[in-house]
């Protein structure tokens, strides 16, 4: 029977399967029968600070493009890789400067028009319709940010990407078809023996964790590079793209922890997290060793004043309000490395600050942003503190792992791990491993997008203000429009009304927007469902479902930050101050991206990836709400129908 059931469900995987092939390789082939024969085009492009006229050119495969150049400030250039262009472009003069990317020794040709060919080499011009155009030559503290786009019509990803848009959930429907014909009751919860215990399997790892200095480790690498990054951005040079410390931070950093440490290890940053360290060293007064005693009801004993965070402060509100700021300023903290370094020192001052004033990791649990982020994020993440057996757990009185003992501090997070079966606050400081007398501590490999659950209101508005942010942030920072960024620039074009409308905007769609149409669309789903639950808590409920779509979108704004930038954070190495040394010999490499034709296509496919998982879980909350699948199925429509626009938005920024 079990070898009949899993033939059965081969079979019915591969049929799924060809089923989302059709779907992006019909309208894709389709789409070949709209190309129109080659012809000339003169296109004249205007650069200026920051961004270029026009900021879309379109084309139509094997087109002739006749280009010519102009400023209307300071030097500029267009780079356009793939097609292994680089034009300099001199204030006061029509003719350009013609470099090769891909031998920049050569000597450049000089010229007043640029003549390019619209089509890449062989198969790839079937399928590489989406181009960026940018600017190699410093020209302001916005300078990362000039871009523009070059669409080959016609545009195969797009069409594909759409259809997949489409058929993710008409298959999503056909997967789910024997549920809705029984119409039974609702699955059972995620169980938290779910998944592949790590520490089982291999004990070498559960050996190490017991080890004192395991977590210090980890937090000493990063402090040290925590020191670098304060170093080189308060006292290294002004231009971002070539101060180490901006790169480390918001290039290497961001993109590990968006794209790697998040969505494989959940909160498994916050082991290695510098900035709660030196507040945690003077509380404990001890780096690695363990003080027995007695404070607060805790086993340890600690130092400072240990009072207890505010209860109306207990939610995720602080932290919610806290990453707005941040991202409201992001582009301003990006292009002015001091800001940066400051932001640091404040956030470890302040972590230091509270570690004195209130029990355990008081910042890390309430206010930090990373935290917002990674604590949010890490529901879909693979790996899980959980019980091993929760029946050991519901036998022990003394809750060693949330108290602490002599072989452990107390959990920093306050938490039991009987009591875990979240993500959100767990930051897997392995001090439960260190402290259990019955080894009933288990780190779970699980599969990506188990949790669904928002357990309250606060949870729910950071879900939604995360993906607004994650929307603003590609808009800002990856769109071709020179007004928006305009909005953002107050450093040398002053342009604080714009920016103050910015603001507004931001906050009033991630506070009140966003939840305004989820609280509609919760509306409509109660009505077509008919359930007796308030709108409201539906609402909070449905918000789960925009976790794996957010933290897909995220992951797809960080994947150009890398491959567009590692060239610069090779430089930076070998010159980290930005003082002209040279330590690698690397400080004067030419800019090269990593695989720029293959950009818009794993950003599309991160979207629809988080689109499928997005549908799965609204299915899974409402299929808890309602616990019968065919009102369920009614339910989450509105909520569906949403998420597929909003991930066909995506694929449409992305894509074109």
């Amino acid at each position: 029977m079990l070898l009949t059931e899993r033939i059965r469900r081969g079979k019915s995987f591969l049929w799924q399967g060809l089923v989302l092939l059709a779907f992006a390789v019909i309208p894709g082939g389709l789409c070949q029968f709209l190309a129109k024969p080659p012809e000339h085009r003169h296109i004249h492009v205007d650069s200026f600070r920051y961004g270029k006229e026009p900021w879309r050119i379109r084309a139509n495969r094997g087109d002739w493009l006749h280009l010519t150049f102009d400023t209307r400030d300071t030097g500029h250039s267009f780079f356009l890789e793939e097609f292994d262009l680089d034009v300099k472009i001199t204030p006061g003069s029509r003719e350009v400067a013609v470099f090769l990317p891909s031998d920049p020794g050569a000597a450049p040709e000089l010229t007043r028009e640029v003549v390019l060919k619209a089509e890449h080499p062989g198969w790839l011009r079937y399928l590489v319709s989406k181009s960026q155009y940018r600017c190699h030559v410093y020209c302001g503290p916005m300078h990362a940010f000039e871009q523009g786009n070059l669409i080959i019509e016609p545009n195969t990803l797009l069409f594909s990407s759409l259809g997949l848009v489409v058929g993710i959930p008409i298959v999503g429907l056909f997967r789910v078809r024997r549920t809705l014909r029984q119409d039974s009751a609702g699955p059972p919860p995620v169980s938290p023996t779910d998944g592949w215990d790590l520490l089982t399997h291999l004990p070498w790892l559960r050996r190490l964790m017991k080890r004192r200095g395991f977590q210090f480790a980890w937090a000493a690498v990063t402090m040290i590079l925590l020191y670098v990054v304060i170093l080189t951005t308060l006292f290294g040079t002004h231009m971002p793209g070539r101060n180490l410390g901006v790169m480390l931070m918001w290039v290497v950093w961001l993109f590990f922890l968006t794209a790697v440490l998040t969505p494989l290890g959940g909160r498994i940053w916050c082991l290695a997290c510098p900035l709660p360290v030196p507040g945690e060293i003077a509380q404990r007064r001890a780096v690695t060793g363990v003080w027995r005693g007695s404070t607060c009801g805790y086993n340890n004993r600690f130092f400072g004043l240990n009072r207890s965070w505010p209860k109306w402060l207990t939610g995720d509100w602080p932290r919610t309000v806290g990453f707005l700021i941040l991202g409201t300023f992001s582009t301003v903290l990006v292009a002015r490395p001091r800001l940066s370094g400051w932001l640091i020192c404040g956030l470890v001052v302040l972590a230091f600050v509270m570690a004195l004033i209130w029990e355990l990791r008081a910042f890390c649990r309430y206010l930090c942003p990373v935290s917002a982020f990674v604590g949010l994020y890490a529901k879909s993440g693979k790996l899980a503190v959980r019980a091993a057996d929760p029946a050991v757990c519901d036998r022990c009185t003394l809750r060693w792992c949330q108290k602490g003992s002599e072989k452990g501090w107390a959990c920093p997070f306050g938490l039991c791990v009987g009591e875990i079966h979240e993500n959100n606050d767990c930051g897997i400081c392995t001090e439960c491993i260190k402290t259990c007398p019955f080894q009933n501590v288990a780190l779970r490999w699980r599969p990506f997008g188990q949790e669904t659950r928002i357990r309250d209101s606060s949870e729910a508005w950071l879900a939604m203000g995360m993906l607004v942010l994650a929307v603003a942030y590609c808009l800002m920072h990856l769109g071709p429009w020179p007004a928006l960024r305009d909005c953002v620039n107050v450093l040398d074009k002053k342009n604080w009304g714009l920016f103050g409308l910015y603001a507004a905007v931001l906050w009033t769609t991630a506070l009140v927007g966003l939840p305004g149409l989820m609280l509609l669309l919760a509306w409509l789903g109660k009505r077509l469902a008919r359930l007796p639950q308030s709108t409201w808590s539906l609402m909070t409920a449905s918000a789960g479902a925009l976790v794996p779509i957010g933290l897909l979108a995220w992951i797809a704004f960080v994947v150009p930050l890398l491959m567009v930038n590692a060239t610069f954070v090779v430089q930076s190495l070998s010159d980290p101050f930005g003082w002209g040394w040279d330590f690698l010999g690397t400080s004067n490499m030419p800019w090269r991206q990593l695989w720029p034709r293959a950009i818009p296509w794993i950003q599309v496919g991160c979207i629809l990836v988080g689109l499928s998982y997005g549908l799965r879980s609204a299915w899974r909350i409402w299929l808890g709400l309602a616990r019968r699948p065919r009102t369920a199925l009614a339910g989450m429509i509105p909520l569906a129908a949403w998420l597929v626009g909003l991930s066909g938005w995506f694929v449409w920024f992305f894509a074109d």
